[in-house]
């Protein structure tokens, strides 16, 4: 009984708030109706719902990131983005190169291959960030840490020298057309519920012993305890993901930190 009343002060709570987003919408429409001809002024009146959205919300942001899939290209991307504010080669693969979006709540990071996407990762830049599946394109729920994301990871990768990161690959198969789904906690500015101190304890026993018994334990210990704010989907390998991440250093100058 008591869930069911929380879910309805919730959902009522929801209504009131598209209702005022709505009635915000309408106010804004009709002034500049009148003060101009409809055609530009529905133009306006769109950006400016558009605005109103992803002020209160992160709807519009959303459902713009649902037009981005394994296999379009950049062409048709920029419909929707406009062009890169960067572009980086990657360190290991020629042919690889990197193309950023640096959005205000998040970064969306195209692995192209020519004009082609081979995999494509969102970084959210605000704690409540959480894009639809990548996959199926629908809303996500209680998904707080990486170990909420995947099934069974087959492998992984970490560094707390050039930025702290947590980052996991898990293979889908033949049913899904083997692609892979990445999970992760990059640190930047966000609280990602764990210290540097255990980035490194970890970092450093990886390298002394990547087969230790105890290593793969603490990994899956630390991707219940994190907050995942990092998701990808592709055919790349979790080395290549791992290199289109951006450095603190890079995070810092291209967002004016």
């Amino acid at each position: 009984m008591t869930t069911e009343m929380e879910n309805s002060d919730a959902e009522q709570q929801q209504g009131v708030k598209n209702k005022s987003l709505y009635e915000y919408f309408v106010a804004i429409a009709l002034g500049l109706m009148a003060i101009g001809q409809w055609g530009d002024t529905k133009d306006i009146a769109i950006e400016a719902w558009q605005l109103t959205l992803s002020k209160f919300t992160h709807k519009y942001e959303y459902e713009s990131l649902n037009h981005v899939n394994v296999g379009s290209n950049l062409k048709y991307i920029s419909t929707h983005f406009g062009q890169p504010k960067l572009i980086k080669k990657s360190k290991y693969h020629e042919n690889l190169n990197f193309a950023y979006y640096l959005e205000k709540k998040f970064i969306l990071t195209l692995i192209l291959e020519g004009d082609r996407v081979n995999a494509y990762t969102i970084t959210g830049l605000v704690d409540d960030f959480v894009p639809y599946g990548l996959l199926d394109k629908r809303e996500k729920e209680n998904t707080l840490s990486i170990a909420d994301n995947y099934t069974e990871f087959q492998d992984f990768t970490l560094d707390f020298n050039n930025v702290e990161f947590l980052l996991v690959k898990e293979e889908l198969g033949k049913e899904k057309l083997f692609v892979n789904q990445y999970f992760g906690a990059v640190g930047y500015e966000q609280n990602i519920n764990a210290s540097k101190a255990e980035f490194k304890g970890l970092y450093e026993k990886l390298n002394m012993n990547d087969e230790a018994p105890s290593l793969l334990a603490d990994v899956k210990r630390l991707t219940k305890q994190v907050r995942n704010n990092f998701y990808g989907v592709g055919e790349v390998s979790l080395s290549i993901v791992a290199d289109s991440v951006l450095t603190d250093f890079e995070y810092s100058l291209y967002y004016k930190k």
